[in-house]
């Protein structure tokens, strides 16, 4: 079964893209707020950003990849700044705006917030790297098996996404403007907190 790299690429995804963190939240948040497909399409932003960094690792783009570890500082703080200012702009958000925010919802912003805050974790590279090696991925593979590896890279991140975006909608229609706050809170002290640790982290690299 493993000899599949179709395979191998969506148990990949699955391994390192389930732990939701900041793109997590975001999705629900968004979702919650503007409906299923603003949340797909915040989750997708994170998966363009996934497929970046794993072509790095399977093709072994060294020029990129050398590029990130060695600007990890300035781009962990920028992407601990990123998140960070999304939780206090949700923290910040009113019940009473929740159907005037989900009618001027633009899904290219809500791609590409996602997409800044992902692409800003070098060490996604890292965790692709090692995934690689767990599942002897050498880069040794034809064009066709990387096809597949990338296939199941984004149809492992697409069933996840789906999957959160499609489970929060259903209790969309059951949340009060009193829950809806409780939520917005919540979620933006998360980010809020998430971001200043990945930015705190960024001091130290």
């Amino acid at each position: 079964m493993l000899e599949s790299y179709l395979i191998r690429g969506l148990l990949i995804s699955l391994i390192f893209g389930v732990p939701a963190g900041a793109i997590g939240a975001l999705t629900i948040q968004r979702t919650l707020n503007s409906g299923f497909t603003a949340g797909l399409i915040t989750g997708l932003g994170s998966s363009a950003a996934d497929l970046i960094y794993a072509c790095a690792g399977i093709f072994g783009i060294t020029l990129v990849s050398n590029f990130l570890i060695q600007h990890q500082r300035p781009i962990s703080l920028l992407g601990g700044l990123l998140i960070a200012a999304l939780g206090v702009h949700i923290f910040r958000q009113k019940p009473q705006n929740q159907q005037q925010e989900s009618n001027r919802t633009k899904l290219p912003f809500c791609f590409a917030s996602s997409f800044a805050i992902a692409v800003t974790n070098p060490a996604t590279v890292l965790s692709f790297l090692m995934a690689f090696t767990a599942f002897e991925i050498t880069g040794a593979q034809t064009a066709v098996q990387s096809v597949q590896l990338i296939s199941g890279i984004f149809l492992g991140t697409l069933c996840w996404w789906s999957l959160l975006s499609g489970v929060t909608a259903i209790f969309r229609s059951r949340i009060n403007h009193r829950i809806y706050r409780l939520l917005n809170g919540v979620l933006g002290c998360f980010m809020l907190i998430f971001g200043c640790v990945v930015f705190i982290k960024g001091l130290f690299l």
